[in-house]
């Protein structure tokens, strides 16, 4: 080998671990996975899947930085590290970053489970200007715990007609014997199900502190879930802006399409998404007139051109009590998130829905 070439290469061997350096903050945990090697692009990929799933953001950014950097044993490693790595830091408050990891996405042109579909549709918004940027939250400070003893949380009568599902995160402290008190709602849901939420973990019980710290900060999940649900279609989402001296309004009726639920327009794109294992999202404004009934539909988001009308389709059946000022009936606007694609809305599904959802 030519002097020059050993020389280059030799140079490079030192570079390297400089390079990473500079582009993360921590060192990586020690080895997560024992199945982790230091090559394998697709070992690193499934360690930072795991670490996604504890929400440490931190690792999970690390390992998918190794993954670009393996041997793209898995090819699609490469698109899927750029789309997580991206997804990370528009989690974290850091758009411009997350603007360059789906660019690099885009550049690959691998498009393996909707990945360049995700990258152009988040700068086709990035462009637009219509992307609200995420309130940071306290929930990544606190530890995720789980009950020992637990109760399920009430549905509120609202709620159950509204059918709204999804999931309140709680804030708060668990104490030496394992008790949960300050408590505060981090993440909320609507229609009195935040203080169900609160009534529910105030019963729990956790695993006792044998050790210090003996008082955490801790983030707790209560799930509210309608197992006997049949309809592809779920809220997991409702806000009424209601005008100060305004009583909002209630949900009265609400009708849910068992099977599909979809016109002829939306029928192929459906198929395409059950078929990939893929959500429909769509995010629909309206104002619910003196008479209850929903009007001037607007659809600010949505995952494809399509659900817009179909949303619209569902919610312009529904009906309320309407809100009132000084006794006399008030229009007020409102907006609900709606998905679309699978009778139960699970964890790993609501995971991905916080994924592709605009953060508000």
């Amino acid at each position: 080998m030519p002097d020059w070439m050993r020389t280059f290469g030799m140079a490079a061997m030192v570079c390297l671990p400089l390079a990473s350096g500079v582009c993360q903050d921590t060192p990586p945990v020690a080895v997560h996975r024992s199945q982790r090697t230091d090559e394998s692009s697709l070992a690193h990929y499934r360690v930072g899947e795991a670490y996604l799933k504890e929400d440490n953001l931190q690792a999970a950014a690390n390992e998918f930085r190794e993954a670009l950097n393996g041997n793209l044993d898995a090819p699609w490693t490469a698109v899927w590290s750029n789309i997580q790595l991206a997804r990370i830091f528009d989690a974290t408050g850091q758009h411009e970053r997350a603007v360059n990891e789906y660019r690099q996405a885009q550049r690959t042109g691998d498009n393996t489970n909707g990945a360049l579909d995700e990258a152009n549709n988040y700068l086709e918004h990035a462009r637009g200007a219509i992307y609200i940027a995420p309130v940071p939250t306290p929930v990544l400070t606190r530890t995720p715990v789980d009950p020992i003893q637990q109760t399920d949380p009430e549905y509120t009568d609202e709620a159950r007609i509204a059918e709204l599902e999804g999931t309140v995160v709680v804030g708060g402290l668990i104490d030496e014997e394992g008790f949960a008190r300050n408590l505060e709602v981090v993440t909320p849901l609507g229609l009195g199900l935040d203080e169900k939420a609160i009534e529910a973990v105030e019963q729990w019980h956790f695993a006792p502190r044998t050790q210090p710290p003996f008082t955490i900060k801790a983030a707790i999940s209560v799930t509210f879930r309608l197992p006997s649900k049949r309809s592809l279609w779920h809220l997991i989402g409702v806000r009424f802006d209601a005008p100060a001296g305004v009583a909002r309004p209630t949900f009265a009726s609400t009708l849910y399409p068992i099977g599909a639920g979809l016109g002829p327009e939306a029928m192929e794109e459906g198929r395409v998404l059950v078929a990939i294992g893929r959500l429909a999202t769509a995010e629909l404004t309206f104002d619910v007139d003196e008479h209850g009934v929903p009007t001037n539909f607007r659809t600010p988001n949505a995952s494809e051109a399509v659900w817009g009308p179909e949303a619209t389709a569902l919610v312009g059946q529904w009906r309320f009590t309407p809100g009132t000022k000084n006794g006399f009936p008030s229009p007020v606007p409102c907006t609900v998130d709606l998905v679309w694609g699978e009778k139960e809305l699970t964890k790993d599904l609501e995971r991905q829905l916080h994924d592709v959802l605009t953060p508000r």
